[in-house]
């Protein structure tokens, strides 16, 4: 009995936008995060709208993280249409 093997299995076409997105997002959060810890106590010592600047920075996690897991989801999509 002669058999072919089968060619190596691929991974569904749809996940992989998802693991791009996944990653995007967690690569978004970290600099978001790290951004954010690095910058609230320069804000908190200073006064007027620099104070205020506070509340808003902590708007950039979710902001980048959101960017981060589009843009890796596109990435990766498209690298695997080629």
């Amino acid at each position: 009995m002669n058999q072919t093997p089968s060619a190596s299995p691929r991974r569904g076409p749809g996940l992989g936008w998802i693991w791009g997105a996944l990653g995007g997002g967690a690569l978004g959060f970290g600099v978001g995060y790290t951004f954010y810890v690095l910058i609230t106590p320069v804000l908190e010592a200073s006064t007027g709208l620099g104070r205020e600047l506070q509340g808003l920075s902590w708007n950039l996690v979710p902001l980048l993280t959101l960017a981060g897991a589009v843009l890796g989801g596109l990435l990766v999509s498209r690298r695997r249409r080629r």
